[in-house]
């Protein structure tokens, strides 16, 4: 798997993904951020909107503006996915992460079921975009030797630093998938 050298930031991948003590491994694959006005606007705590500060201060993170436009088609994208019953809700902030993604042929980086379900249901729905959340993330930067140690000690480091949890069911499907 490759990955292109542009991301786009979900608020609740942030929100986690910033308390881990190796956060900045991110920067070792995507040279390029960007976080859509309406995903910033989520954040609420000072943890999170301090790393987004220093983000865009070391110009690796871009805020990027709101348009109608994008959430014309962020709203196309919401409906295509209620289509599919097995698809969980997605909310305007994550469909315009993923638009956005989509139109840059970037990763979106979330934790929204809604999206990870939808891109592993309904692909046709992302053009080029990937789809990670930091789980699958982690297995990538492990993989590609980015991050030293065995995965699942990166994981319980990772669920340690961030109180968020993995099923092992999860756990070991990212495993398989990445050949870890």
């Amino acid at each position: 798997m490759t990955l292109p050298k542009t991301c786009v930031l979900d608020s609740c991948f942030v929100i986690d993904w910033v308390k881990w003590r190796k956060r900045d491994s991110i920067k070792q694959i995507f040279s390029i951020a960007l976080m859509p006005e309406t995903a910033l606007k989520e954040l609420a705590t000072l943890e999170p909107l301090r790393a987004v500060r220093e983000w865009i201060s070391s110009g690796w993170l871009t805020v990027y503006p709101h348009f109608r436009e994008l959430e014309d088609e962020a709203l196309e994208f919401m409906l295509n996915a209620r289509t599919d019953p097995r698809i969980p809700r997605i909310d305007m902030p994550e469909a315009i992460c993923a638009v956005l993604a989509k139109r840059l042929g970037s990763a979106v980086l979330t934790e929204n079921r809604g999206i990870l379900r939808a891109y592993s249901l309904r692909g046709d729905l992302f053009g080029r975009a990937t789809v990670l959340n930091s789980i699958r993330l982690i297995a990538f930067l492990h993989k590609n030797g980015f991050l030293s140690g065995s995965f699942c000690e990166l994981v319980e480091e990772y669920e340690s630093d961030t109180k968020h949890s993995f099923s092992r069911r999860e756990i070991e499907v990212v495993r398989k998938d990445f050949g870890i």
